[in-house]
């Protein structure tokens, strides 16, 4: 999990969200929020150094986004398809 305070580059608004808000956006649950961090497959960061407590946790609205989208799968075609 990063630390680092500075939001992703990208244009328009970008708030920081909470591992509730997060979970809620991407429709899990929030411990599947916190392995993701700690996976590093979505970028968050940690406020304070209660280690027991997960109050402090931030993501970037645009990292979760940034998620999003490298999870979309491309659609298959088969070549039954691509003949007709």
């Amino acid at each position: 999990m990063k630390t680092e305070a500075q939001p992703p580059s990208t244009s328009g608004a970008n708030q920081l969200l909470n591992a509730k808000q997060v979970a809620e956006r991407l429709q899990v649950h929030v411990a599947t929020v916190y392995r993701l961090a700690e996976s590093g497959r979505l970028e968050a960061m940690r406020l304070g150094s209660g280690e027991k407590r997960r109050r402090g946790f931030r993501c970037w609205e645009s990292a979760v986004d940034a998620y999003l989208g490298e999870s979309v799968i491309s659609a298959v075609t088969t070549t039954e398809e691509t003949a007709a």
